[in-house]
C-alpha cells in the first residue's frame, strides 16, 4: 500500500494506532472528536484493505523502515 492513498490526518492516525492508542486516546492527541477518530481509523482499516489495527502498526513500521534506507 502507498502511503499517498492515505491523508495527512489518516497518516497521523496509523501512526498512533501503531503505538497501541485506542479512539478516545488518539482522540485526545489529535484534538478531534472520538466519532472523528473512529472515522480515521475505519478509513486507514478499508483504504489498504487491512483488517485489523495490527495490520495498521505492521505497515507503519515498515513504512518507517523504507524512508530510512
Amino acid at each position: 500500500m502507498q502511503s499517498a492513498k492515505l491523508t495527512t490526518r489518516e497518516r497521523q492516525v496509523a501512526g498512533l494506532v501503531a503505538q497501541g492508542l485506542g479512539n478516545k486516546q488518539i482522540a485526545a492527541e489529535s484534538v478531534i472528536s472520538p466519532r472523528t477518530a473512529q472515522g480515521h481509523v475505519e478509513r486507514v482499516l478499508t483504504k489498504p484493505g487491512f483488517n485489523s489495527r495490527a495490520q495498521i502498526a505492521v505497515w507503519v513500521i515498515d513504512e518507517s523502515r523504507q524512508e530510512k534506507s
